[in-house]
């Protein structure tokens, strides 16, 4: 009875229970976000030859993007690597968490080209708001009121993809499916971006002639 009163709970000192993972889940996915917002803004998100060019749409859309993907897919299993070593995860979680990184990467990539090739500068700004989202969710409790914006969020939901993993929580199938379903979504409107361009409208037509 002495034992009990003196400690009534056993809360075990790793790296869950003192709230590492939930943090280093964050910094991980948002790091990896704002390494694909910078591919399109360095770069250009729709290709200036898209309307000359005779190289077809998708040979453009992949001129245009595999650079950014490749480095924010390195990124990806650079930052598994940095994670597992921080949270002193085993080599087969380390390794899971390298290439669940990458993945999220591209798919991060397909997700910010396409607000880039479709809004332009207003598009890296819905890309910037997302990461507040996320951050401010991932905080605090006080900002519930943004679960809508993250319900749609690629963002968000690779944070709880990455948090799942690391924790060895429940529901990992679910996240994962709306993972790949966000990241298909983003890929076909990536690639529109570049296929909608290939034509002038009138007034572009007008402002040519």
């Amino acid at each position: 009875l002495s034992q009990v009163v003196a400690a009534p709970v056993d809360a075990p000192d790793d790296v869950i229970s003192s709230g590492r993972v939930p943090m280093v889940s964050l910094l991980l996915v948002s790091a990896l976000w704002l390494g694909a917002l910078a591919g399109f803004v360095v770069s250009r998100p729709v290709p200036a030859d898209v309307i000359s060019s005779r190289a077809s749409s998708l040979a453009l859309w992949v001129r245009t993007v595999w650079l950014p993907l490749a480095i924010v897919a390195g990124q990806g299993l650079v930052l598994g690597i940095v994670g597992g070593v921080i949270l002193e995860a085993g080599i087969g979680a380390t390794l899971g968490l390298s290439l669940l990184l990458a993945a999220l990467g591209a798919s991060f990539v397909f997700a910010n080209h396409a607000l880039a090739g479709w809004l332009g500068n207003a598009g890296r700004a819905v890309s910037v708001l997302l990461l507040v989202v996320t951050v401010a969710l991932g905080l605090s409790s006080a900002a519930s009121w943004l679960a809508p914006v993250a319900a749609v969020s690629p963002l968000h939901n690779g944070l709880l993809v990455v948090r799942t993993w690391l924790a060895d929580g429940s529901g990992g199938i679910g996240l994962a499916s709306m993972a790949l379903l966000l990241a298909a979504i983003a890929l076909t409107m990536s690639v529109l971006a570049i296929s909608s361009r290939r034509r002038l409208t009138v007034e572009q037509y007008r402002r040519a002639a």
